[in-house]
């Protein structure tokens, strides 16, 4: 949270006011900058991810898709905050609309999601980072992507292993699974992954239509891109207004789009999420998003493909 007294010397400093604010993010509020710009607001501690962030979408080469990516122009540090001038995407957020959706404008925005997250791993990087994660949790030297889940996960086991054990019916051996399932060397395909692909993070035109994806960096990785496919699924409905059954309609897209094979290791990326950002919002495990994983955890659904 950035003091009010901070924000109102900023705002004046660079003559905006209230009226330019545009929304608010976790982790900055977003002001009109210009016609093509918007002005973010961080806390002084996010300075360095900055940096790696405007590196990253510098290297980002978009000519093969067909929506916008975001762009730092610049960094400024100023009393107590970290002010970033960035490119503007035009369009809406689009999550609070979908509830209204019939099934045929739900089927038809299912189709361009479905399209756009595959279409993300077709973005190159003219300088790849290093490792596997943009910005890192946890000094992880794997270079194999299943070795890396797996180092990740034991290291975020120790943050959250005292809560999940009581929330969490057999914590420990499913745990375990995860564990087993992580073992083995990682054999396919390499490419970027976004990581935090859901409606929030999607600008969409006056049609509907995807026009931009924003909000990199959290849990960016070079990977698997049937990791982001996952996570579009879980977290397409985060504030349950939509229901499991048209929820369930999209899985069916993807699975009949991507194949059978995958609908497990699918899953298997949800249980791993679930228990990854645990902690995200709440270092005391004491929020919705806690909670929310774990419902997926207790989802014996879930585990049951696992088995198939």
């Amino acid at each position: 949270m950035i003091e009010q007294n901070v924000k109102a010397y900023i705002l004046k400093k660079y003559n905006k006011s209230e009226a330019d604010f545009l929304g608010k993010g976790q982790e900055a509020e977003v002001y009109s900058y210009d016609h093509g710009r918007v002005l973010k607001l961080y806390k002084a501690t996010a300075y360095p991810k900055l940096n790696i962030l405007k590196q990253f979408y510098e290297s980002m080469d978009s000519s093969d898709v067909d929506f916008e990516l975001p762009k730092i122009h610049d960094i400024i540090k100023e009393k107590e905050v970290v002010l970033t001038i960035e490119k503007r995407i035009e369009g809406r957020n689009i999550q609070k609309d979908l509830s209204k959706y019939d099934d045929v404008e739900l089927d038809s925005f299912f189709e361009n999601y479905l399209s756009t997250i595959l279409s993300i791993q077709t973005i190159k990087l003219e300088n790849r980072f290093d490792g596997i994660k943009l910005l890192s949790d946890y000094e992880i030297e794997s270079k194999d992507w299943f070795d890396f889940i797996k180092q990740s996960l034991l290291k975020k086991n120790i943050e959250v292993q005292s809560y999940l054990k009581k929330d969490v019916l057999d914590y420990e051996v499913k745990l375990n699974r995860l564990l087993e399932a992580f073992s083995v060397k990682y054999e396919g395909k390499y490419a970027l992954v976004h990581g935090d692909y859901y409606p929030s993070n999607l600008l969409v035109n006056k049609e509907g239509r995807i026009n931009g994806v924003i909000d990199f960096g959290l849990m960016t990785l070079y990977g698997d891109p049937l990791f982001d496919v996952a996570l579009s699924w879980i977290l397409f409905d985060l504030y349950d207004e939509l229901g499991e059954i048209k929820l369930n309609k999209y899985l069916n897209k993807v699975v009949n789009k991507l194949g059978e094979k995958n609908r497990g290791t699918i899953h298997l990326y949800i249980l791993f999420y679930s228990i990854y950002s645990a902690n995200f919002f709440s270092e005391n495990c004491s929020d919705g998003h806690y909670q929310w994983s774990v419902r997926n955890l207790n989802n014996e659904k879930f585990w049951s493909v696992l088995e198939n």
